[in-house]
């Protein structure tokens, strides 16, 4: 019988949208897994094309024999029909970034004593975080900046303080006269040093412009949407968004 009493994470459909998310570094892969155990993050396994579940945890990784043992859920008959199905799909959430992969079936076996379910390290993962997921604010002290070329600006481009970051734009703040920028604006070659992650280069649409009515001095939100952005510079954003994260939850 299906557990009504709590929100389950949906799966998303693998389409040309999620393809740019996928994960397919062995070292990353091990990584995600290994933080869902210290975590102890529940995960929801699908099957049954999608008719039966079982919320599950990840108990182990070897990657010697590369294999995931996960914890049986606690209906013995959604257990074995788990056991005989060909699809298994999982869903989780780590740091409010969805986590989902897929393989073709799974094995019985234990694990400290107790029965626990025996899967194949999966060969790629969706590590998926679109822009109505989840931003954070950069911090106040040694701000994130972007560099904008401007090809007719006098120093070939501006710098311009982020105020807040996702992996699918970034909203920036600049006074009205340090440089013209109207919605519907596109730039190339957008370069976001993010600290220990490294460089990060892309387009930038402007999508809303809005001035700053409480700002002692005149200022202006820019909201621009990151265009083309390389799947390798989306695994920059993300980690530097999870130790943001983690980093600020430290200090509550």
């Amino acid at each position: 019988m299906k557990d009504q009493s709590r929100p389950l994470p949906a799966p998303e459909s693998e389409s040309a949208d999620t393809e740019k998310y996928q994960i397919y570094s062995r070292i990353e892969i091990l990584s995600l897994l290994r933080e869902m155990i210290a975590t102890r993050t529940p995960v929801t396994i699908y099957f049954n094309q999608g008719d039966d579940f079982i919320v599950s945890q990840v108990l182990s990784v070897n990657p010697d024999f590369e294999e995931v043992i996960l914890d049986f859920g606690p209906d013995q008959d959604t257990n074995q029909r788990l056991l005989k199905s060909n699809r298994l799909l999982f869903v989780t959430f780590l740091d409010h970034i969805k986590i989902q992969f897929s393989v073709t079936r799974a094995e019985s076996t234990s694990f400290e004593g107790g029965p626990a379910f025996r899967i194949r390290l999966p060969d790629s993962v969706i590590r998926l975080q679109r822009r109505n997921f989840y931003r954070i604010e950069t911090p106040k002290i040694d701000p994130l900046v972007c560099y904008v070329p401007l090809p007719d600006h006098p120093d070939g481009g501006v710098s311009i303080k982020i105020h807040d970051l996702s992996v699918g734009g970034v909203c920036m703040v600049t006074a009205p006269s340090d440089v013209w920028l109207i919605k519907g604006m596109t730039f190339h070659n957008c370069k976001l040093q993010i600290p220990d992650h490294g460089e990060v280069v892309t387009g930038l649409e402007i999508r809303h412009v809005e001035d700053l009515k409480d700002s002692p001095t005149p200022l202006q939100k820019i909201g621009c949407q990151f265009v083309g952005l390389p799947a390798p510079m989306v695994t920059v954003l993300q980690r530097y968004i999870i130790k943001t994260e983690r980093d600020r939850r430290a200090l509550t």
